[in-house]
């Protein structure tokens, strides 16, 4: 279901989509680019980096290009190092290698720089998200699953102030079992103390979050941002492109 927006009454979402979802117990939710976002892009990151490292910007080729691909092995390698210092040296040390740059001490300084650049731009909600934590807290159980090495989850959760905001958090750097593992989706509901049918996942990325969560039972929200497609034929339970457009239907 796609939330229509020439048919919201005044507390913003409709009579039938508020029934749909009149049973729910708990909420949970993805964090990147669902409730938070980094401040500079990776694409943006990458050129502070080059800069500082003073590393010629060719070596990466197309920026745009080389963030895509960041973005395609980090999901493919995440599982593979506990830390996200080796992590994003093992991408760089890849990118650079399929640029013809097979040079350790340049992917070193060039991981090293972005490291420090991704610390002081840091991360920030998106607007609204955490007053709508706040009031779904009141009617609902709140549960947080998100994918990657623990130390940099934890340290976003932390900095942004959401330790408290949760009645569970799932961290799946913390455990090895990544979405869309059933596994992990098992481990928050029980943590949750919710059956699968009482409880929605809300996530921008389709196949980690709806396909992962509807395997389980869990109804699903998408936040589908940029144009995303469906990574599979799974629709979700309801279709968003604003976190915020959930108080419309859920409260």
């Amino acid at each position: 279901m796609t939330l229509d927006r020439s048919d919201k009454n005044s507390g913003g979402g409709t009579a039938i989509q508020t029934e749909t979802f009149a049973d729910l117990k708990a909420i949970a939710f993805d964090l990147d680019n669902t409730l938070c976002h980094y401040t500079f892009s990776v694409e943006e990151v990458f050129a502070e980096a080059l800069r500082r490292a003073a590393i010629a910007p060719g070596c990466l080729g197309e920026l745009s290009e080389a963030a895509a691909r960041y973005a395609e092995l980090w999901s493919e390698v995440q599982t593979l190092y506990a830390s996200t210092e080796r992590i994003r040296l093992h991408i760089l040390e890849r990118l650079l290698d399929e640029r013809g740059v097979a040079d350790p001490s340049t992917a070193a300084r060039l991981s090293d720089a972005y490291g420090i650049v991704r610390e002081e731009t840091g991360v920030r909600p998106f607007d609204g998200a955490f007053d709508l934590l706040s009031d779904l807290k009141t009617r609902y159980r709140l549960g947080l699953l998100t994918n990657g090495p623990s130390d940099i989850q934890w340290e976003k959760i932390h900095a942004l102030g959401l330790g408290d905001a949760f009645d569970a958090i799932v961290v799946a750097g913390d455990l090895g079992i990544y979405k869309p593992d059933g596994r992990v989706f098992e481990i928050l509901l029980e943590r949750l103390a919710t059956r699968e049918s009482e409880s929605l996942f809300v996530g921008d990325n389709h196949a980690m979050d709806i396909v992962g969560a509807h395997r389980v039972g869990m109804r699903t929200a998408w936040v589908r941002q940029n144009g995303a497609e469906p990574s599979e034929p799974i629709a979700p339970d309801l279709e968003i492109f604003d976190v915020n457009e959930l108080r419309g239907v859920l409260l």
